[in-house]
Formats: C-alpha cells, sequence, structure tokens
C-alpha cells in the first residue's frame, strides 16, 4: 500500500512541475474516478489542477510529510457531515476560501497542524472545483489509517 502512495506523490509532483503526463499502464492508483477506476484523471480536471497546485503541498498523501491532515482524512470526516454532494461542494469551498475555528470538523488535525489559513488567491469557482474534485474522486484510505481513526475516535472509520 505503501507503494501506491509513493507512486502517487510522483506522479502528482511530476504533473505540478510540468512532467510526463504518462503512467504506466495497469498501475494502481489513489485518485481515481468513482465511475471508472481504472483512471487517474478526475472527472474534474480544473479541480485536479487546482488541487496539485495550491492544496497538495501540504495536504500530503502521507501523515508523515505533511503540514496538514491528509486529503483523504479530510474528506473521510467531512462527508460524514456532509454527505450530499451540493452540500459537500458548498462546505469545502466556503472552508478553503475562509476556515473557521468556531466550526471545525476536524479538532485533533487543528490542535496538531493549527487552523488552515484562508486561501483567498483561490477563486470562488476554483475552490468549487477542489471541492468537486474531492467528492468525485476515491481517496483510498492507506493501511494505518484505521489504526490511527480509532486512536483517536474510539471506533473504525
Amino acid at each position: 500500500m505503501r507503494y501506491i502512495f509513493s507512486w502517487l506523490a510522483c506522479v502528482v509532483m511530476l504533473s505540478a512541475c510540468g512532467g510526463t503526463d504518462t503512467k504506466p499502464a495497469n498501475t494502481p492508483s489513489t485518485l481515481t474516478n468513482n465511475t471508472n477506476t481504472s483512471k487517474v484523471a478526475a472527472p474534474n480536471e480544473r479541480g485536479a489542477e487546482v488541487f496539485r497546485s495550491q492544496c497538495m503541498t501540504c495536504h500530503a498523501v502521507d501523515m508523515e510529510s505533511g503540514k496538514a491532515p491528509p486529503i483523504f482524512a479530510v474528506k473521510d470526516h467531512t462527508i460524514k457531515v456532509y454527505a450530499d454532494r451540493e452540500a459537500f461542494i458548498k462546505r469545502v469551498a466556503t472552508w478553503i476560501k475562509t476556515p473557521d475555528a468556531n466550526d471545525v470538523l476536524m479538532p485533533g488535525a487543528v490542535n496538531k497542524f493549527g487552523l488552515m489559513p484562508a486561501m483567498p488567491q483561490i477563486s470562488d469557482n476554483d475552490a468549487q472545483a477542489v471541492a468537486a474534485f474531492l467528492f468525485d474522486t476515491n481517496l483510498n484510505q492507506p493501511d494505518w489509517y484505521k489504526a490511527h481513526y480509532e486512536a483517536e475516535h474510539g471506533k473504525a472509520p
């Protein structure tokens, strides 16, 4: 499973840095389209592009290297409260632009990493595109996440 995350990090880094657009055939990915699990690119290309350039720097795939919680954990916590696609998109897009310390879904992450800084440089349309990308993309949980979640919350995700 760690190989998958390393591979994904390399693909994302290469894509963000103008590297190759190709991927090895039949290579697994943690970012897949919900309707076509063999595709790496998300259905919302603009959201994927903005995520790679603006969000991935802090929301790393593995817990050790991030400056913020891994993005699959953010999605996991958010979708439990905002399960409807439109509500999820509204919540995430609003949070990207103006995080609110009085409306935190991940208090443990805020204690560990601090409150996410506001991202006013991201347009409203791009914030919504990122939120749609996250909702529509299957973010597989790594093996270590279940134990981490149970330690933090006392029950399996």
